[in-house]
């Protein structure tokens, strides 16, 4: 009998000592590591897409000045750059709400 009043003991002060240091302050680096790597992943592929769409911006705009019309040109490239104008505004838009 003596063995298990013993070893309730040990037990009992085994969670005491498993609940005092749950309770103790750990370093956080770990999720603020991740945190600045997620930032960077954005910030590189914000980059990323920047680029695409310049490249995009002006090979739409060389394809325009090859398929169509002086004539028409203008109001092709009018109505090609509200679209973009518009599709950065929808995105700023939605990337504002999320941050806010």
């Amino acid at each position: 009998m003596s063995d298990t009043s013993t070893t309730d003991a040990v037990a009992q002060d085994t969670g005491a000592e498993t609940g005092d240091a749950v309770d103790e302050p750990d370093d956080d680096t770990g999720p603020a590591i991740a945190i600045y790597a997620q930032w960077a992943v954005f910030a590189i592929l914000t980059l990323v897409a920047l680029i695409a769409t310049l490249q995009f911006y002006f090979s739409a705009s060389s394809a325009i000045d090859t398929f169509v019309t002086d004539r028409y040109r203008p109001l092709f490239n009018a109505a090609f750059n509200l679209a973009v104008v518009l599709a950065c505004g929808l995105g700023l838009s939605v990337l504002v709400r999320r941050l806010a």
